[in-house]
């Protein structure tokens, strides 16, 4: 099959992936042990995918799984101690994988590409702000 991006391109993604390990981290050293799950399924696709995108079924798996971790944490994380910075962050994510489709579907893929490094990111952060304070009116 044929990979979407040039190999530059799915690198940046590819790396960007490794961003996760500190989902999972955080998530241990606070130990939000049923939730480490998430990250850890989103690391695992993720960089199953991305080294080297094309359109078979791991990319539906990745998204798949992607897609349903965000649900789930966004149901935990809506009553967290740090549920608003947690959503807002998670919202500029969202935007900027949205924003990443845009550019790939008009032929940019290098603004594709950094948008969705930048959805990486501000998931990560999300992920750690949520990490940080009471889950589920547990205290860790």
């Amino acid at each position: 099959m044929t990979v979407i991006l040039n190999q530059e391109q799915y690198l940046v993604l590819y790396k960007s992936s490794y961003i996760a390990l500190l989902s999972i981290i955080y998530a241990l050293y606070r130990k939000h042990y049923e939730i480490v799950i998430v990250p850890t399924a989103v690391f695992i696709t993720s960089i199953n995918y991305w080294s080297k995108p094309d359109c078979s079924y791991r990319r539906y798996l990745d998204m798949a799984v992607v897609k349903s971790t965000m649900v789930y944490q966004i149901y935990i994380g809506y009553n967290a101690q740090y549920s608003g910075p947690f959503l807002c962050s998670w919202c500029l994510a969202v935007l900027s994988y949205l924003v990443a489709i845009a550019y790939y579907k008009s032929g940019d893929n290098w603004k594709s590409t950094y948008s969705h490094l930048i959805f990486h990111i501000f998931a990560n952060i999300g992920n750690i702000i949520l990490y940080s304070g009471y889950i589920n009116g547990k205290m860790v």
